[in-house]
């Protein structure tokens, strides 16, 4: 889920974008009053933004489930995998559930062993602790006839599988909560909430362009600088 800066970020972006769109547009349009006799005594339309008014729900996401190596591991499995895996085929399905289970005694050692050490900050150095883990899954996951490794190949199967498991055992030894500033955006899943744990954001988007400015120093030198329109 995005922050709340990456969301209100990401809409000022897109409007920002928007204008660059309009400009190239401009432009094209431009060269067009250029090359005809008549137009070319014309202005060329030029669209600018004014200020856009922005209504914007969201609400504070709850903080996310803590879940065992099994767990986040096969779910990470299904994320990457998609419809490459089918889970539907259930024998296989329970060989690879048991293979998780089997590998958490390991993970859980290996946590367990970084606490005794007394490391708090955990680094890819630290990552020594695990690396077999995913390069074991992934074998077993070859051997598995329910997957076609079409979308994704083993090597980055097991690449995620590193990173997802650097992520839980930062959490699990640094002890840090989730990021308190991620939301809800999404309209569907506002839908479902209690309208009290909504948050209505106003929010004003005024255009202040630059343009090149090009003049000669003291040195005769051109000097090319961005000044406020």
């Amino acid at each position: 889920m995005p922050t709340l800066k990456e969301y209100l970020g990401g809409i000022v972006s897109e409007i920002t974008a928007a204008r660059k769109m309009a400009d190239i547009q401009t432009l094209e349009i431009a060269k067009e009053y250029a090359q005809d006799d008549l137009l070319k005594h014309f202005s060329v339309p030029r669209m600018k933004v004014g200020t856009v008014e922005l209504t914007v729900p969201f609400a504070k996401a709850p903080a996310s489930p803590v879940l065992s190596f099994a767990e986040f591991t096969y779910d990470e499995i299904l994320k990457v995998a998609k419809t490459d895996y089918d889970p539907s085929d259930t024998d296989s399905d329970k060989e690879l559930k048991a293979l998780l289970s089997d590998k958490q005694v390991q993970y859980n050692s290996a946590i367990a062993e970084m606490k005794r050490e007394n490391i708090t900050d955990v680094t890819q150095a630290h990552m020594k602790y695990f690396n077999s883990i995913p390069k074991y899954i992934v074998e077993l996951c070859t051997s598995l006839p329910n997957f076609n490794w079409k979308l994704v190949n083993p090597d980055q199967l097991q690449e995620r599988l590193y990173s997802r498991m650097f992520q839980e055992a930062k959490k699990a030894i640094e002890d840090k909560p989730n990021n308190p500033n991620e939301v809800i955006v999404e309209a569907s899943k506002l839908m479902n909430l209690d309208p009290k744990c909504i948050i209505i954001a106003k929010m004003s988007v005024t255009e202040s362009g630059m343009e090149w400015s090009r003049h000669e120093d003291i040195d005769g030198n051109i000097v090319e600088t961005l000044i406020p329109e």
